[in-house]
C-alpha cells in the first residue's frame, strides 16, 4: 500500500514531536536531579558549618581547652560565605529549566493529542518547528549540567520512576 504525501508529512510531524517530546522528558528530568541535588549541598554548606561553629564555641565556652575559637570561625564563615553566595541559586535556576522542559513536553504532548489526519501538513510542520524553536530557546538560557545527572535520570525514567 502507498501512503499519500499527507499522510507521510503527518508521520514525519509525528516523529519530530515525539523526538522533542523525548528530548524535553530527559532533559527535565536531569534538571530535576540536578536541583535535588545542589539544594541538598547548598543546605548542607550552611548548616553543617554553622554546627560545627555552634558546637566549637560551646566547647570554647566552657573552658575545654583547644583550638575551638578558630574552628567556630572558620565553620563560621564558610557558612556565612555559602550563605551570602546563595548556595540554593543553583537549584532554583535548575529547577526553573526543569520547568520549562517540563511545560514545552506538555504543549508537545497536547499537539501529539490533536493530530489528525485531514490536518494541514503545512499548518502542522509550522507549528512543529515553533516548539522545535522553543526547545532550542530553553536550551540557549541553561546552566550546564553535569552528565552525571543525565544518567541518573535516564535510569529514573526506565525505571519508571519519572514520566
Amino acid at each position: 500500500m502507498i501512503m499519500t504525501q499527507p499522510f507521510r508529512q503527518i508521520d514525519t510531524v509525528r516523529a519530530e514531536l515525539e523526538r522533542i517530546k523525548g528530548n524535553c522528558l530527559y532533559t527535565a528530568q536531569g534538571y530535576f536531579e540536578a536541583a535535588k541535588n545542589a539544594e541538598l549541598w547548598g543546605r548542607l554548606m550552611v548548616f553543617v558549618p554553622a554546627c560545627i561553629t555552634a558546637i566549637a564555641g560551646l566547647l570554647d565556652a566552657i573552658g575545654i581547652k583547644g583550638p575551638f575559637s578558630a574552628v567556630a570561625a572558620v565553620a563560621g564563615s564558610v557558612a556565612a560565605t555559602a550563605s551570602f553566595l546563595g548556595s540554593q541559586k543553583n537549584a532554583a535556576d535548575y529547577l526553573a529549566s526543569a520547568r520549562a522542559y517540563t511545560a514545552l513536553k506538555h504543549r508537545v504532548e497536547s499537539e501529539l493529542g490533536l493530530l489528525a489526519p485531514d490536518a494541514d501538513p503545512a499548518d502542522l510542520s509550522a507549528r512543529a518547528r515553533e516548539l522545535n524553536a522553543d526547545y532550542i530557546r530553553i536550551t540557549a538560557n541553561d546552566i550546564p549540567l553535569p552528565n552525571r545527572f543525565f544518567d541518573q535520570a535516564s535510569k529514573r525514567i526506565e525505571q519508571g520512576a519519572a514520566e
